[in-house]
């Protein structure tokens, strides 16, 4: 990388990093408050505590924020760079406005891809802490976790599959209550035909790969019901499954998302959320070099053609309605309205190519 690049890149991504610690810190400002005032009516925590839920809960909030950090971040470094007569000096020596964006595009790019591969990860079991350490604190301190709501659950194979329902659970002992398990065959056509149901007042998810039923009723069609003090049953549902399926609107980690999507396929359930999520984050990298371009464009105009802040108010605004465009496609996919490799990539190749084109026009005339 030449000199040029090199100083360009640098000042790009130490203008994004101040935007990064600007937003984060605003972030972490408003959600110090809001729970603050969550916890402070229902509970007696302390400063201390609030302050370390509020870093529990940042990472996903930032996250959330990405495209905005890498939109003001780009616009500012090159503002800075037009305000100095930097750019000036370097357009009348030759070099066209696509040496200046090229080292932008890198940094945002591979900001982005280390964003989905290192800090998604990061965020996701940050977020998980973060949901443990404010059960505890609302319930008390206590050691367990019960889930007062029903709890879904499926698994199956080629010979057929089982769907588990329970009124309660107590996750972190691994224990469903009220539990029912129903059981359904595949005849020769492929159909899947009801077999047995066992209803169960308790039921505990064994490390070994199995359930432990207690005081269980089996009914068989076609037989009477038989009652048994205890049940074992096979199982691939593990701890972590559980406790995944139980914390609803849960995102698994990027590099854990592939295999959450074969077992909720090889269990029957729709994909379809996971599999947004997925191109979500696939998509991350052209999404930021998009908001880059959007930054470029709004900031590489020379100061003394004037109109420099309406140009970084209106890229602003662009940002933002990109953001909302964007989040609502990702709406549409996560329901399948859409297809979600569509509504995950339509918006930022589109963003992008129009970005491309507004630059051509600003270069070439």
């Amino acid at each position: 990388m030449s000199t040029l690049n090199r100083y360009i890149a640098g000042r790009v991504l130490m203008s994004i990093l101040v935007a990064f610690l600007v937003i984060t810190g605003i972030i972490m400002l408003v959600d110090f408050v809001e729970t603050s005032r969550d916890l402070g009516s229902d509970t007696d925590a302390g400063m201390i505590a609030v302050l370390y839920i509020t870093f529990l809960n940042m990472p996903m909030l930032v996250e959330q924020t990405i495209p905005f950090v890498v939109l003001f971040g780009v616009m500012g470094a090159f503002f800075g760079l037009n305000k100095r007569s930097e750019l000036i000096v370097l357009r009348a020596s030759g070099l066209s406005a696509w040496r200046f964006l090229k080292p932008a595009i890198i940094v945002t790019a591979l900001l982005g891809a280390i964003w989905a591969m290192a800090f998604n990860p990061l965020a996701s079991l940050s977020q998980a802490k973060y949901k443990d350490v404010v059960h505890k604190i609302t319930s008390g301190d206590q050691p367990t976790q019960t889930i007062e709501k029903s709890i879904w659950l499926r698994e199956g194979n080629d010979d057929g599959y089982v769907v588990i329902h329970a009124l309660s659970a107590n996750i972190e002992e691994h224990v469903l209550f009220n539990v029912t398990f129903y059981t359904f065959d595949k005849n020769p056509d492929g159909n899947a035909v009801f077999s047995t149901r066992f209803d169960a007042a308790r039921a505990e998810l064994s490390k070994n790969g199995y359930w432990e039923l207690s005081t269980v009723t089996e009914n068989e069609d076609g037989k009477a019901p038989r009652n048994f003090e205890t049940i074992s049953r096979n199982t691939s549902i593990n701890w972590e499954t559980l406790r995944t399926r139980s914390q609803t609107g849960k995102s698994p980690p990027f590099w854990q998302i592939n295999a959450e999507i074969k077992k909720a396929k090889s269990a029957g359930f729709d994909t379809t959320r996971l599999v947004m999520h997925l191109n979500k984050l696939l998509a991350l990298p052209l999404t930021l070099v998009a908001m880059a371009v959007i930054a470029a464009g709004a900031s590489l105009n020379m100061s003394r053609e004037g109109g420099t802040l309406r140009l970084l108010i209106a890229g602003g605004a662009l940002g933002f309605g990109v953001y909302f465009v964007d989040n609502l496609m990702g709406a549409f996919g996560e329901t399948g309205t859409l297809p979600p490799v569509v509504a995950a990539w339509s918006v930022p190749l589109l963003v992008l190519s129009s970005g491309l084109v507004f630059l051509s026009w600003i270069e070439d005339g």
